[in-house]
């Protein structure tokens, strides 16, 4: 196979004579400050899911969430340090180290594109989630299963590890292979999902608004659970647009290369592909600080868990939070409702 000079990181070969100015001293030490936070910071998330401090982690929809933390570490720590070790070898001496640098790059070309194929899977099944918990809210739990969720994980993997082996088929064109890695994963779920979520909020303006024919205390109990699911809703958009912003300069760059014959060979796109490589790697650095941020329940148990751990403790406060109701559901909430509503009317009854 036959690749451009913009394609060297998943093809393993480079043109003599390229100067390579992105693989400078700053350029690995951006790598590895990368790499450090997507490791600490997506350990700490599957650590605190794992302690699980309040006991209000364990849900069907918490597998994605450790699903993504771990696709994000494996994309960030493994094939970000091969990458900036990749770049550390070529900043020396590339000539001596030829076999090395190949070596390097077969090992990023699986890891890194398996881990953002499954990132991408698990970006849709976050937004099919959250639709089908405010748009079902009384039969989630039948429709949205631990297993089903612990099936669907392991088809994303199977799936991501079937695509990425095509890269290594010489009967595969590899133009083909990157367009189909580009447009499947990036430019057909930025066109559906934004609908997706769309919907999702107006089912929850909808039950906002059927909220308030209720009872007042009723309607306390359902308004603040709506608003728990807006927070959840609004960080999985977050991640979304994260996702989506990483890669937009890699699917640019890649566009230019392919379609553009001037563009190809240019140095200036060379450059900009390398970076926007390293722009990925940003994604995997901050989707567990979103979680930690944007969830309530996710952000308490990291705090609890820092100050059991690390003796962060905040003055004036406990150790323990108090108790945590952000793992009730709507359905769980509309079956409060309809026994306030119940006990509302027999009380009025008697006196």
């Amino acid at each position: 196979m036959n690749f451009s000079n913009a394609q060297f990181v998943f093809n393993g070969t480079e043109p003599a004579g390229s100067s390579h100015e992105f693989q400078s001293l700053p350029i690995m030490l951006i790598g590895v400050v990368m790499t450090v936070t997507a490791g600490i910071g997506n350990f700490t998330l599957l650590l605190t899911i794992y302690k699980n401090p309040h006991r209000n982690l364990r849900s069907a929809s918490t597998s994605l969430v450790i699903n993504m933390a771990i696709a994000d570490f494996m994309l960030g720590v493994f094939a970000g340090s091969l990458l900036t070790a990749h770049d550390a070898v070529l900043f020396i001496d590339k000539s001596k180290h030829t076999d090395r640098v190949h070596t390097l790059l077969t090992v990023v070309i699986f890891t890194g594109v398996m881990s953002i194929t499954v990132g991408c899977c698990n970006v849709v099944a976050m937004a099919c989630d959250r639709w089908v918990a405010v748009r079902w809210a009384l039969n989630y739990r039948h429709v949205v299963t631990a297993r089903g969720i612990k099936v669907s994980i392991i088809l994303f993997w199977i799936y991501a590890a079937l695509f990425t082996s095509l890269v290594f088929v010489p009967t595969v064109p590899y133009v083909v292979f990157e367009m189909l890695f580009c447009h499947l994963h990036v430019s057909l779920p930025l066109l559906v999902l934004p609908v997706v979520y769309w919907r999702t909020f107006s089912a929850l303006e909808a039950h906002m608004r059927r909220m308030k024919d209720l009872e007042p205390g009723s309607e306390r109990m359902s308004q603040k659970t709506a608003q728990r699911e807006r927070n959840t809703t609004k960080a999985f958009v977050l991640v979304l647009c994260l996702f989506y912003v990483a890669f937009l300069p890699y699917v640019i760059a890649i566009n230019l290369s392919n379609f553009c014959l001037d563009c190809a060979s240019s140095e200036a796109i060379e450059t900009f592909l390398q970076i926007s490589l390293r722009f990925i790697l940003l994604n995997s650095c901050l989707d567990p600080f979103v979680y930690a941020w944007r969830i309530p329940k996710y952000r308490r148990a990291v705090r609890t868990l820092l100050s059991r751990y690390c003796g962060f403790r905040r003055r004036g406060k406990n150790s323990v939070g108090p108790t945590d109701i952000t793992g009730t559901t709507l359905h769980e909430t509309l079956g409060q409702d309809i026994t306030n509503n119940a006990t509302f009317q027999i009380s009025s009854a008697i006196f």
